[in-house]
């Protein structure tokens, strides 16, 4: 079965507040009422914050199901999991709040520049100062296009 994630795309500035709160772009909000699950990362060497639908994060799960060699290895990477996420939801004005160790962990500060960023399942949040030196704004170079996609 191959699910169906919320569809991400692009990458996006945008600035956190004085509370460390950040618009969601308006495409990636979940529906009211919706959780969404933050996960501190790595990404490209950089540590950022991934987030997470319920539905991805219930995809991760079964990944561990569907691969852990023994039960107390599925027990050992679910735990781990777990212990990595935090559970958040986006205001009516579209604001999620980066609880403060989070932002810390990604060299996120309040009134600070920030970019969220498409995965496949899930979407960053990166201080933009890194995802500027590591993408900046240009293509794909040629020699690292060899399935002629970019």
């Amino acid at each position: 079965m191959i699910p169906q994630f919320q569809a991400y795309k692009g990458s996006f500035p945008y600035k956190t507040d004085a509370k460390c709160r950040v618009n969601v772009v308006p495409a990636w909000r979940p529906a009211q009422g919706e959780v969404l699950n933050l996960m501190p990362s790595i990404s490209e060497g950089v540590k950022v914050i991934k987030v997470l639908t319920q539905e991805a994060f219930e995809y991760r799960v079964e990944r561990i199901k569907e691969h852990a060699e023994t039960p107390k290895e599925e027990s050992q990477l679910k735990t781990k999991l777990v212990r990595l996420l935090r559970e958040v939801s986006v205001n009516e004005q579209g604001k999620l709040l980066i609880p403060k160790d989070m932002a810390e962990y990604a060299g996120i500060a309040p009134d600070s520049e920030i970019t969220m960023s498409a995965g496949d399942s899930h979407f960053e949040i990166w201080p933009r100062d890194k995802f500027e030196e590591i993408f900046g704004l240009s293509a794909v170079p040629e020699e690292d296009d060899h399935l002629a996609i970019f």
